[in-house]
């Protein structure tokens, strides 16, 4: 017995290590991408909307509910959200929308008849929805921000102010949910989170979004996000708080119904693109818009 707890003890080292890992891996590169900006920073989103897509479609297909060929339809849907949203903002949306709900219906009438469309059609809209229109509007908030200040390069420091939250959101929730977490969030749905981690989380972030706030603005200098006030930056918080853990079990709701752990094994310790995205989903365009029509 005293062996035996010795080896979960060594194992749980291990995959504590892998997460870790797989975390600084993620967040440098990231960060890297991020800070170049521009068209390299709109690459790096597209390529990660790919991924996400892949992931979809290959899960999708273990229940033979989508198709390989169909998969491209979905990938270049997700590329498009991305790309436009870097060159033309705000109206690529319904342009990729429109086009996706026509080429998928015209896709499954005329080139992949044999097929069930409904939902087949409905899964092919359904993934570049989740991964290229929600990753865009990571590019759109960097691109808004920087246009709402002086310095366009600085738009940069609204998007890492927003995954920070996300992130450290995750790591709060994570490591008291672990220690001390009794009271199941949605169990049926994803039995690991607990309510004592999800206050964690609310906790920990409310408490650093003025900080971190004020850490951003002392090293740009005064006058650089005039509208990033510390209202500005609790509602951000407020807003990753509800729809971050929300994007999280949606993805759990999914994975759940096709009996996968992970949608890929991409990061060490984390899996796949969507499992590291998963939280940005909802919370990405939340907080663009509220930006966009409330603060800017």
């Amino acid at each position: 017995m005293a062996e035996r707890r010795t080896r979960e003890r060594q194992g749980e080292q291990v995959r504590l290590a892998e997460r870790v890992l797989g975390a600084v891996l993620f967040v440098g590169v990231f960060l890297g991408f991020l800070v170049w900006g521009g068209l390299p920073f709109t690459i790096a989103v597209a390529l990660a909307g790919v991924i996400a897509s892949v992931e979809l479609f290959s899960m999708f297909e273990t229940k033979g509910q989508a198709v390989p060929t169909a998969a491209i339809l979905g990938i270049a849907g997700s590329i498009a959200y991305v790309f436009l949203a870097h060159y033309r903002p705000i109206e690529s949306i319904g342009y990729v929308t429109v086009a996706l709900v026509f080429l998928s219906f015209m896709w499954y009438m005329l080139i992949l008849r044999h097929v069930k469309p409904t939902k087949a059609v409905a899964l092919t809209i359904l993934a570049p929805l989740l991964t290229g229109l929600c990753l865009s509007h990571l590019v759109l908030l960097r691109d808004f921000a920087g246009a709402a200040g002086p310095s366009k390069n600085n738009g940069w420091w609204m998007v890492l102010f927003l995954m920070g939250m996300i992130w450290l959101f995750d790591v709060f929730a994570w490591a008291v949910g672990r220690k001390i977490g009794r009271h199941k969030m949605a169990p049926t749905i994803s039995p690991n989170k607990s309510w004592e981690g999800i206050i964690a989380g609310t906790v920990g972030i409310l408490a650093l979004a003025v900080p971190a706030r004020l850490f951003i603005q002392a090293v740009l200098g005064d006058g650089k996000f005039p509208w990033f006030s510390n209202w500005v930056a609790l509602a951000i918080a407020a807003i990753v708080c509800v729809l971050g853990p929300l994007g999280d079990l949606a993805e759990s709701l999914m994975k759940r119904d096709y009996g996968v752990k992970d949608m890929g094994s991409l990061i060490p310790g984390h899996g796949g693109m969507m499992d590291r995205f998963d939280s940005t989903m909802f919370a990405a365009p939340a907080v663009f818009y509220f930006l966009l029509y409330a603060v800017f």
